[in-house]
């Protein structure tokens, strides 16, 4: 029993040393960090990441917290998006950013909220005469805070997470930028304004892809070509109706009459859009 006793003690005395040496060791300047590497998109900058991150060289590895970290950088101006922290040790970390792209503006009293594709809010600055991205108009606002998602008041939720998809789909289709105003007022009935001054009616923020894509069409740079403004109808998936303004009075009651919605311009766009 006695040399029992004796094994165990000895047991617990090398496990007991062998911790005490571990501590000794992770404390030590092989895992003081040394390397921050920091990976970024658009025209994020590397010191700053760094500087929001709150890690400076020489601070033990083992103490980081990731999530931590992710907070701070995510919280600081101009509020990056972290999709990875990682630890090689025994003195590297490595920290990827993603760039939070502007996407639209929200009229609020005398101020623009500049927002990203998914509702973040950017900044906010005084209203401009010529803004540089679609202004978003028909969202009553309930919150908002710098650095935070944009909130609309209780009956907005529908709407904002169609403003959310409608968003996305520009940015995936690359046509944000020909986009000078989203009507908002009726999510289930979307109009976009050009910045060649056509009125796309969108309808519902269902089958983007194959709406958003006459954008992008031949047929629709020859509608621009013309130099006509008018109203493009893409509420149908897969068929486009052009219908210029200039259409006269009797043009457009003579159609109604004959159960014909179409101009003979609004066929000929039909026809050629269909055969794509």
């Amino acid at each position: 029993m006695a040399r029992n006793g004796t094994k165990k003690g000895i047991l617990m005395f090398l496990i007991l040393l062998i911790c005490f040496a571990a501590v000794v060791f992770i404390g030590t300047e092989v895992f003081q960090i040394k390397n921050i590497i920091v990976t970024c998109s658009g025209s994020l900058d590397e010191n700053a990441i760094i500087n929001a991150s709150g890690i400076n060289p020489g601070d033990n590895i083992f103490k980081i917290s990731r999530e931590q970290v992710r907070k701070r950088i995510e919280s600081s101006p101009p509020f990056p998006v972290v999709e990875g922290i990682s630890l090689k040790l025994p003195d590297e970390i490595h920290i990827i950013v993603e760039e939070r792209v502007p996407a639209a503006l929200v009229p609020y009293l005398s101020s623009y909220i500049m927002i990203d594709s998914s509702g973040f809010v950017l900044d906010i600055f005084k209203q401009t005469h010529d803004p540089s991205y679609p202004v978003v108009e028909g969202v009553a606002i309930s919150k908002l805070t710098k650095g935070s998602p944009l909130e609309l008041d209780q009956n907005g939720n529908y709407r904002q997470k169609v403003l959310i998809r409608l968003l996305e789909s520009l940015e995936q289709w690359e046509v944000i930028d020909m986009i000078a105003v989203i009507y908002m007022d009726n999510p289930d009935d979307i109009l976009l304004v050009t910045r060649d001054e056509i009125r796309v009616k969108l309808g519902q923020a269902v089958d983007l892809d194959r709406k958003l894509g006459w954008l992008k069409s031949d047929a629709y740079a020859e509608v621009i070509a013309k130099g006509e403004p008018g109203i493009l109808d893409v509420s149908v998936p897969g068929k486009a109706v052009f219908n210029p303004h200039n259409q006269t009075g009797d043009e457009e009651t003579e159609d109604q009459e004959s159960g014909n919605g179409e101009t003979e311009d609004d066929e000929q766009l039909s026809e050629e859009t269909d055969q794509q």
